[in-house]
């Protein structure tokens, strides 16, 4: 995913998940074959979305992206698209809008699922994209309760990360991306727009760091980013109309120790992004 704020980083390709998780213990209830209303995927159905991004604490910055849903792909799928409409056309601004951004998503009873993959760009100095493959992730379920997760993946990988012009170390990355359903409200306001029958859902970018490495003739692994949840959607769908407002949390803080063993400048130890997307019209055929 390619979001002009974020820290420069390796353009490389990460493969998919080595374990995946899906939720269907409640799969034999017959509620569950009631198609959802909260994501409408007609085709040419769009959404439009206001953005603001704060990084670190500074001025926001906005922009505007537009979703909608394109041609079948696979039978009941529908491939969905997405661009920032200003000033040019580019790709989406939004985290959101980006995640569905030519990925395909399908109604499976009360479950939202999708297929594709995710580009996860990491707000960490030096650190590649992580690129998820997901085949019918679910990503969003109307009768869930709160709190239940829906699904998961995980992987491990290693990366050559550059930290000055002369150093790079080879680092472990262990991730988790999930979806996790959440509140649901009876009415809910954003952008002076009131809605009613909203439900939000989460997903979830868990990630530790680890240098494995030897100090002193004894191999040791020293915790660069402790498990910390670094990226986190929450997405607020009405029923009928689909997701009229995401938030996106960014934080990483770098192990103070291992920042000095591996000469990181302390201003990038730690870093802090904050996003809205706020829908401000649809179309529904």
């Amino acid at each position: 995913m390619k979001i002009k704020f974020l820290l420069s980083s390796l353009l490389v390709m990460i493969f998919a998940s080595c374990s995946h998780h899906d939720d269907s213990s409640d799969g034999s209830n017959a509620a569950d074959a009631v198609p959802t209303l909260y994501m409408p995927l007609k085709f040419n159905n769009f959404w439009k979305y206001d953005v603001s991004t704060t990084v670190n604490g500074g001025t926001a910055t906005a922009n505007k992206d537009s979703l909608y849903v394109g041609i079948d792909t696979l039978s009941t799928f529908k491939e969905m698209k997405s661009n920032s409409i200003q000033p040019v056309k580019i790709t989406p601004t939004g985290f959101y809008s980006n995640i569905l951004h030519n990925n395909a998503l399908r109604i499976d009873g009360t479950r939202l699922r999708m297929t594709g993959t995710v580009n996860l760009q990491l707000p960490i100095p030096g650190i590649s994209p992580i690129a998820i493959n997901l085949t019918d992730f679910i990503i969003f379920k109307d009768n869930a309760a709160s709190g239940t997760e829906l699904n998961s993946v995980s992987n491990s990988f290693t990366q050559n990360v550059q930290v000055s012009a002369t150093q790079s170390y080879l680092l472990k990355f262990d991730y988790t991306f999930k979806a996790v359903s959440d509140d649901n409200l009876t009415t809910y306001t954003t952008n002076g727009h009131t809605y009613s029958d909203v439900k939000k859902t989460k997903l979830v970018l868990n990630l530790t760091v680890t240098y494995p490495t030897t100090l002193g003739g004894i191999p040791t692994t020293i915790s660069v980013l402790p498990a910390q949840d670094v990226i986190v959607l929450t997405e607020y769908y009405a029923k009928s109309i689909g997701v009229v407002y995401n938030n996106t949390a960014i934080n990483y803080q770098i192990n103070p120790t291992a920042a000095t063993l591996l000469t990181i400048p302390s201003a990038l130890t730690s870093g802090t992004i904050s996003q809205d997307e706020f829908m401000n019209t649809y179309h529904l055929n």
